[in-house]
């Protein structure tokens, strides 16, 4: 018997939980963020910039990051400008890397590609950074938590005796 009335009261509450009005909160904004930034996130407390890091050898090529768009898909293509943030770039710009300063997400997406060149600069030593922060666009602004990447470029030491 009282198996039963477990299971009967189990039931009703179950029946009738189902009833209550939910009233979700959806968020309505938007907003760009790198991916790498979202999944690298440095911890809060630790020697690491405040930034993620991606480490690259200049002998690469490219490297290509993801940009999410964190909202409704467009219907149109979105251009979303970016910068390389001089107090975090010890690279020179034409030399040790090339960007173009904006990227598209492309129409009923929520991805867009920003890609940097990474010239083989040989074997010189060491290593440069390049501090990328996302702008965004008039209707789309730029994550304030997930806005900066930072890419170190290393670079082989030149043989012995050069």
């Amino acid at each position: 018997m009282k198996k039963i009335l477990a299971l009967l009261s189990f039931a009703m509450v179950f029946a009738f939980s189902s009833c209550i009005e939910q009233n979700y909160v959806t968020w309505q904004g938007a907003v760009v963020e790198f991916q790498d930034a979202v999944v690298r996130t440095p911890v809060a407390g630790t020697a690491n910039p405040a930034y993620p890091r991606i480490t690259v050898a200049n002998t690469v090529g490219t490297v290509n990051l993801q940009v999410n768009l964190v909202a409704a898909q467009r219907t149109s293509d979105e251009t979303i400008t970016y910068r390389v943030v001089p107090e975090g770039t010890t690279a020179v710009a034409g030399t040790d890397f090339a960007v173009s300063g904006s990227l598209v997400i492309p129409a009923n997406s929520s991805f867009g590609t920003l890609t940097v060149n990474i010239p083989n600069t040989g074997a010189i030593g060491g290593a440069v950074d390049v501090l990328l922060e996302l702008e965004g666009n008039a209707q789309i602004p730029a994550s304030q938590n997930y806005k900066q990447v930072q890419i170190r470029i290393t670079r082989p030491n030149p043989p012995a005796g050069s």
